[in-house]
């Protein structure tokens, strides 16, 4: 008599699930469809246009264009940023003004200073201030130059850009608009300036090293630096405009301190904010349909540890308080979001900002 052993694998079990193993494939298929196509629209730039309400706008300033940028993160997109000079090429702006995180994670600058060449050999005026992912803007230990700049904000300044490292005047027909960098509102300038001059009468009594060298310059630079910001203060009228940037978007909790101070005669704070320009959350990172930004970083303050933020608060224009806030969308990916280091259904974009004193429904 035979025996007949039933295999653990047995060949019919195989094959009596033919319809899995074609689900499997074509759901490999779709993957493999959605991340290559996602790849590709990740090299393409989009150009976002919105218009801001500017209550009591001078006509000077009526569509006054503003091309924000954000969240580079050394990426390039093409040769010397062509793809970013294609997609505005038919694009007008007065000024550019960039918030921060441009440098790649190893502190590379390139990528940077190419984008800014875009724009200074058209003689468009860029404006920028660093992000929490850059390295940090000034140096008080002895680094190769003899500034206290860090080399790839001195590198930006040299392809043309400015650094908003103090108040910036900008005059159209004898009216003005100032850019200011956030961190100004909450700077005690008196007091500063009171610390940072004893700490230079105690430099000054020490013996002459590189490293003192290097942080008498340091110092000199932030004195210097209070003084610009005094003086911005000292010729500033309330009818003046205010741009503020600012690499961190300001959460309601800032806002409403920043208008406490500017209900006080504190010659601390600008007494006028007209628009918020800000960066950080590249939109997301990852966005999924008909939900939006799958997440913020967690210490944004949007609550449930930063997962599915509303989305008027990760990106695009939406007003706090009454002032206008533009998040950027940005063009790169941030490790401060914390997921993988490639945006998803997300494409790259720059915003072009028109302010006008109309209304806009």
């Amino acid at each position: 008599m035979k025996r007949h052993h039933d295999s653990l694998f047995d060949d019919s079990v195989k094959r009596s699930h033919p319809a899995l193993r074609l689900f499997l494939i074509l759901l490999v298929l779709v993957l493999i469809t959605i991340f290559t196509l996602n790849h590709i629209n990740n090299q393409r730039v989009l150009v976002r246009t919105e218009k801001v309400t500017v209550p009591n706008l001078p006509s000077a300033f009526e569509n006054f264009r503003i091309l924000h940028i954000s969240d580079l993160h050394g990426l390039s997109f093409g040769d010397g940023q062509s793809k970013i000079a294609a997609a505005l090429d038919d694009t007008a702006f007065n000024i550019v003004c960039i918030t921060g995180d441009m440098t790649a994670p190893d502190g590379d600058y390139q990528a940077f200073v190419d984008l800014i060449r875009l724009f200074s050999a058209q003689n468009i005026p860029v404006y920028f201030v660093p992000g929490d992912e850059d390295p940090s803007p000034l140096i008080a230990l002895p680094h190769g130059n003899d500034t206290a700049k860090a080399d790839y904000i001195l590198a930006a300044e040299q392809a043309g850009a400015i650094y908003v490292d103090a108040p910036i005047r900008i005059e159209r027909s004898d009216k003005v608009l100032w850019l200011d960098p956030e961190w100004v509102y909450s700077m005690d300038v008196d007091a500063s300036l009171t610390v940072m001059n004893k700490r230079m009468d105690e430099l000054k009594k020490e013996p002459d090293t590189k490293e003192r060298a290097a942080a008498i310059t340091a110092v000199a630079y932030q004195i210097d630096q209070m003084n610009r910001i005094r003086e911005a203060r000292r010729i500033t009228n309330e009818s003046d405009l205010h741009i503020v940037l600012t690499h961190h978007p300001l959460q309601l909790a800032a806002l409403e301190e920043m208008l406490a101070w500017t209900n006080t005669d504190n010659d601390s704070y600008v007494r006028s904010v007209s628009l918020i320009l800000s960066g950080h959350y590249c939109a997301g990172q990852w966005r999924l349909p008909l939900i939006g930004a799958l997440k913020a970083p967690s210490e944004s303050g949007l609550g449930m540890n930063g997962w599915f933020p509303e989305n008027e608060r990760v990106m695009g224009l939406a007003s706090f308080l009454g002032i206008p806030q533009h998040i950027s969308p940005g063009l790169g990916t941030s490790t401060a979001i914390g997921l993988p280091a490639f945006r998803f259904l997300n494409t790259p974009s720059v915003t072009v900002l028109s302010l006008t004193s109309r209304m806009i429904h």
